[in-house]
């Protein structure tokens, strides 16, 4: 009794919980040396009943110069992660995944040495991004993007990023199921070895 009282409790626990993600301050400048700015803050939670963070995880840029993650990025072998990609699953990841914007602050500033390909790069862009967030926002008014053209004759992006968003933790945990389900013979499906009319009556 007490052991499906646990059970229920966690079960509940998990319903109730989320992911959240704070991204502060991020800026990206293609044509700068160092293309990311050194004050940006990724902030990642896990609440419990919504609101109780229980687990906290700050990135900045100076963890990550200690985790020296270009040295490792260098040392992965590009050509066996291929292979280990599963196309099916991250199809099916995308239609599932569900999270919500809390926040979002977004400027992207855009210029190409052709301006016509400028303004049309422009409207693609932010047609896409009206597109992806009309379902994921969850209140318009602190939700701010803008997607701003630059004729200057030259090729450059520069982004300007700060958002929140959130996502149940039991969608996470189907998406961890989904990446190490083995694909098998579906039900009712037919196994290449096996005759169609092995079990008809003659």
């Amino acid at each position: 009794m007490v052991f499906l009282f646990i059970i229920v409790i966690l079960i509940f626990v998990i319903i109730f919980s989320k992911i959240r993600i704070e991204i502060i301050n991020l800026k990206f400048i293609s044509n700068a040396q160092k293309h990311l700015n050194k004050d940006y803050s990724i902030i990642f939670k896990i609440c419990i009943l919504k609101y109780i963070p229980v687990i906290k995880l700050e990135i900045t840029d100076k963890k990550v110069k200690k985790l020296n993650l270009k040295k490792k990025m260098e040392n992965i072998n590009i050509q066996k992660l291929e292979k280990n990609i599963n196309i099916n699953k991250i199809k099916e990841i995308l239609k599932k995944h569900k999270f919500i914007i809390k926040k979002l602050k977004l400027k992207i500033e855009i210029g190409t040495e052709n301006s016509a390909f400028t303004a049309m790069i422009v409207v693609l862009i932010s047609t896409i991004i009206s597109f992806f967030l009309k379902n994921k926002i969850e209140n318009h008014k602190k939700q701010k993007f803008n997607v701003k053209p630059l004729f200057i004759n030259k090729n450059l992006i520069n982004i300007d990023f700060s958002g929140i968003f959130e996502m149940k933790l039991i969608h996470i945990i189907n998406i961890i199921y989904i990446l190490n389900r083995k694909e098998g013979v579906k039900n009712y499906e037919r196994t290449s070895n096996r005759r169609s009319y092995a079990y008809s009556y003659e």
